[in-house]
C-alpha cells in the first residue's frame, strides 16, 4: 500500500475516533478499539495481525503501566480516607497561595518529578491537582494543564528524564550540557506556557462540557471526607507512603546515572516494588489512625476507579500499536531530509508529526533526534539545542493515540473536549514556546 493511503487512512482513523467520542458520545473504550480495528484492515495488516496487534497493544501496555496505576489509585484512595491528601493541600496552599498553585505545581512536576517515571508522577499528582482546585476555586483546566505542561517538560527536557537521556545519548550532547540549557528552557516553558494556557483556558473553558458529568469512576481520586481518625499522627510520618517511594526511585535513578545495576537497589527502586512499598506502608497507616474496615473500604473504592483508568489506558495501548505497526513512522520520518530545512525547525516538525501519528512523546522526541544524528557533525548548529528543539515538537498535540490523554481524562474527571483543551492544547502551547526559546537562544549559541 502506498504511504499516501495510509497516511490518509490514519488520519481518517484518528479523525473519525475524535468525531464520534466528542460529537456523537459514544463510549471511548469501543470507540477505540473500532477505530483500531479499522485502521489495521484499511492500511492492509490482515485480519489475524489487526486482531493480534490490538491484543497485544493493549496487554503490553498494561505490563508496563498496570500495577504502577493500580498501585498509585489505591494508594491515593487510602491517602485521601486518612486524611493525608487534606493536609498536603492545606501545606501546598499555605506555602504557594491560591494564584500561584498552577505555577508551583508545574515547576514541581517538570523539575523535581522527571527522576520519577511519568506515570508514578501522575497518579500521584493528579489527585493534589483536583483536591486543590476544588478547595481554591482556580479550576481544574488550569492545575491540569500544568501538570501536563510540567510534566511533559521534564519528560523530554530535564535530566533524567527518559527521553531528554535518550536523546542526550542519540545526539551525542554531554549530561553537563543538557543539565545547562535544559534545565532553564524547560522553566520558561513551563512559567510562559502555563501563562498562556490559563489565559485561554478563562476564554474557552465551559465547566459543563469539560469537565465528567457522571463520577466516571474517579471517585477515589478525589479529596473525600475524611472519618474521624481514632488516633493521629504527625504529618512527616502520614506522608511516609508517599516520600519513601519517591526516595526509591530517585535511589534508583542516581546509581542508574552512576553506572549500578542489578542487585538490591535495582530491585527496591523498581517503580512496582517502590510503590507497593508505600501501599503496605499506607495500608499500616489507614488501620492504625482508623480501622481495619476502613481499610477494606478504600481500597475497594480504588480498585473500582483503577478499573476505569485501566480499561482507558489499555485501549489506547490498542490503538498505538495498530498505528505502530503501519509503518507510518518510518513514512514521515522519510518525508525530511537534514537538508531541506533549518536544523531546528526540522527537528521540531518531525518530533510534532511524529507526536500527531503516532502519540508518543518520548519516541517522537528520540525519533527526530536520531534522523538528524548522522548528518550533526555537518551542521553549526549546537547539537543541545537541536535536541531541545525536537523535545518541543514532540510536545505538540498528543491525543486519543496516547495513553496519557486518557488516564488525565479519568484522573482529572475530565470530559473528553475537556482533555483535548487540559492536555493536549496545554502541551501544544508549550511546544510552540519551546520552539521560540530554542530560535532565540540559536542566535548567541
Amino acid at each position: 500500500m502506498s504511504d499516501a493511503l495510509i497516511l490518509m487512512h490514519t488520519a481518517l482513523a484518528v479523525v473519525g475516533i475524535v468525531l464520534l467520542i466528542v460529537v456523537a458520545r459514544i463510549n471511548p473504550v469501543i470507540i477505540l478499539v473500532v477505530g483500531s480495528l479499522y485502521l489495521g484492515l484499511a492500511t492492509g495488516l490482515g485480519f489475524d495481525a489487526t486482531t493480534t496487534a490490538v491484543a497485544q497493544g493493549f496487554g503490553d501496555l498494561m505490563a508496563d503501566v498496570g500495577l504502577i496505576i493500580g498501585f498509585g489509585v489505591l494508594l491515593g484512595s487510602l491517602l485521601s480516607t486518612t486524611g493525608a491528601l487534606q493536609r498536603i493541600v492545606e501545606l501546598f496552599l499555605r506555602v504557594c497561595g491560591r494564584e500561584k498553585s498552577p505555577y508551583v505545581l508545574g515547576l514541581t512536576s517538570g523539575v523535581v518529578f522527571p527522576s520519577i517515571y511519568f506515570d508514578v508522577a501522575l497518579v500521584m499528582l493528579a489527585p493534589i491537582a483536583r483536591s486543590v482546585a476544588a478547595r481554591t476555586g482556580v479550576g481544574i483546566a488550569s492545575l491540569g494543564g500544568a501538570l501536563a505542561i510540567g510534566l511533559e517538560a521534564g519528560l523530554l527536557m530535564v535530566l533524567p528524564g527518559a527521553a531528554a537521556l535518550a536523546g542526550a545519548g542519540a545526539l551525542g550532547v554531554s549530561l553537563g550540557t543538557m543539565l545547562l540549557f535544559g534545565l532553564p528552557v524547560a522553566i520558561v516553558c513551563i512559567v510562559v506556557g502555563i501563562f498562556l494556557h490559563s489565559a485561554l483556558m478563562r476564554r474557552t473553558w465551559k465547566p459543563a462540557k469539560d469537565e465528567s458529568t457522571f463520577n466516571g469512576g474517579v471517585d477515589g481520586m478525589t479529596m473525600a471526607e475524611a472519618e474521624q481518625p481514632r488516633r493521629t499522627l504527625a504529618l512527616p510520618v502520614v506522608l511516609l507512603p508517599i516520600l519513601v517511594p519517591l526516595a526509591l526511585i530517585v535511589t534508583g535513578t542516581i546509581a542508574d546515572t552512576a553506572g549500578v545495576s542489578g542487585g538490591p537497589i535495582a530491585f527496591l527502586s523498581n517503580p512496582i516494588v517502590a510503590l507497593l512499598i508505600g501501599l503496605l506502608l499506607a495500608c499500616g497507616i489507614t488501620v492504625y489512625m482508623l480501622s481495619r474496615d476502613a481499610l477494606e473500604k478504600s481500597l475497594s473504592k480504588g480498585a473500582s476507579t483503577s478499573g476505569t483508568i485501566l480499561l482507558f489506558t489499555g485501549v489506547a495501548g490498542s490503538l498505538g500499536e495498530v498505528i505502530s505497526r503501519t509503518g507510518i513512522g518510518d513514512i514521515i520520518s522519510g518525508l525530511f531530509t537534514a537538508s531541506s530545512l533549518s536544523p531546528l525547525l526540522l527537528a521540531w516538525i518531525v518530533a510534532a508529526l511524529l507526536r500527531l501519528a503516532q502519540g508518543s512523546g518520548s519516541v517522537a522526541a528520540i525519533t527526530a533526534a536520531t534522523l538528524l544524528a548522522p548528518v550533526m557533525g555537518g551542521l553549526d548548529t549546537a547539537a543541545v539545542l537541536v535536541l531541545l528543539a525536537a523535545a518541543a515538537g514532540a510536545s505538540f498535540g498528543g491525543h486519543v493515540s496516547d495513553n496519557t490523554f486518557w488516564m488525565f481524562r479519568t484522573l482529572l474527571g475530565l470530559s473528553t473536549r475537556g482533555t483535548f483543551q487540559v492536555y493536549t492544547l496545554s502541551q501544544s502551547v508549550m511546544s510552540v514556546v519551546g520552539l521560540v526559546v530554542v530560535l532565540g537562544l540559536s542566535v548567541f549559541a
